[in-house]
């Protein structure tokens, strides 16, 4: 009898062993699912992340050559009113020197 109850705790200790076992294996293979998940999901944000930084390098040249464009366009154009200007001026120097002569004579 006394053996007959050793055998039955024996048992009962190796269900438990078995089951514990089980579920951590099951628990194993659900943590390898959700990391090859997760490794899924970090390539993706991976490729993001290269995708947008070379957008935004794109963008960024873009708006550098848009900028030169711009002050290009400002020097043409400061350029231009500078010799309007100075066009301006003879034209008024011209125009006051003759009328500066009529005016001592």
């Amino acid at each position: 009898m006394e053996n007959n109850a050793e055998l039955i705790r024996l048992e009962e200790f190796v269900d438990k062993l078995l089951a514990k076992y089980n579920q951590l294996k099951t628990d194993y293979h659900a943590l390898q699912d959700t990391l090859r998940e997760r490794d899924a999901e970090c390539a993706g944000l991976k490729n993001n992340v290269f995708n947008l930084s070379t957008e935004r390098a794109e963008v960024g040249n873009r708006v550098s050559g848009l900028i030169g464009r711009i002050e290009q366009w400002e020097n043409e154009h400061v350029a231009t009113a500078a010799d309007r200007n100075d066009d301006n001026s003879s034209a008024q120097g011209v125009l006051l020197g003759s009328d500066a002569e009529d005016q001592n004579n």
